[in-house]
């Protein structure tokens, strides 16, 4: 399991506060079946997180995990929100990057932003920048006009769902919302959103298992989801097509 979005790096934004709570949640990832994980800090105006700050926490919690003797690979990112994802250098996105490569994780707002989400993933493709949305199914700007979430994964970018999503963690609408996403073959890839072991804890496995059983979809979904398709978008490689669904459903959506 390759989970492409936490908040494991600690005291930088709304995860754990301290490195205990960090190393508790890496414990609570590997129980879960993960083995690689990508700290996805917030980058925005809402936490003072700075970019080229990152690589060196990134090592010290590398250094914990280690010494604890937890076996989970931490490796680098950001989340970026659209709110600052315009004013940043080039070598500042290099540095919130999944994995050093050349994949970023954007950020799906949560108040509805107009075209701007549009504007944003065409600006970091002319940089040379793959998109990840991450939990789209949760922001109001998709949620009333699917079409335009169909239209960017068109142009080139990747959806990403919080596996809390499929268990209702998030409500009813994004429950229906994401598991439309999945009956029509829709999403590369469904990670935590993890912020601590216990509350917003890094379970994604069992969850993505059980969906792709009962909503009849292809079992070899839940390796896509989970690793073929993460791996891919943190390696720089081509993303493989998703297994063809049992169900063959086409994307439909009424809130």
């Amino acid at each position: 399991m390759i989970d492409l979005h936490s908040h494991v790096l600690p005291g930088l934004d709304d995860g754990p506060e301290s490195l205990d709570g960090s190393l508790e949640l890496a414990r609570a990832a590997v129980a879960a079946g993960t083995r690689v994980m990508a700290a996805t800090p917030h980058v925005g105006l809402r936490y003072p997180v700075r970019p080229a700050e990152l690589a060196g926490e990134l090592a010290h919690l590398r250094e914990a995990v280690a010494r604890a003797q937890i076996p989970l690979d931490v490796t680098g990112g950001g989340e970026l929100a659209p709110s600052a994802a315009a004013d940043l250098s080039v070598e500042d996105l290099r540095a919130i990057a999944l994995g050093a490569g050349s994949c970023i994780l954007l950020e799906c707002p949560f108040v509805r932003v107009g075209g701007l989400m549009t504007a944003l993933v065409t600006h970091l493709q002319h940089h040379g920048f793959r998109v990840l949305l991450a939990h789209p199914e949760r922001s109001p700007e998709f949620l009333p006009d699917p079409a335009a979430l169909a239209a960017l994964v068109a142009a080139g970018a990747y959806v990403q769902i919080t596996a809390a999503s499929l268990t209702g963690g998030f409500g009813r609408t994004a429950r229906r919302y994401s598991l439309a996403l999945l009956d029509a073959g829709l999403v590369a890839s469904v990670a935590s959103d993890a912020h601590d072991a216990v509350v917003r804890p890094p379970t994604v496995l069992t969850i993505v298992d059980e969906v792709v059983r009962s909503r009849g979809l292809a079992p070899a979904t839940t390796r896509f989801l989970t690793d073929s398709a993460p791996h891919a978008l943190l390696t720089d490689s081509p993303v493989p097509a998703a297994p063809a669904s049992a169900r063959r459903a086409r994307w439909t959506w009424r809130r």
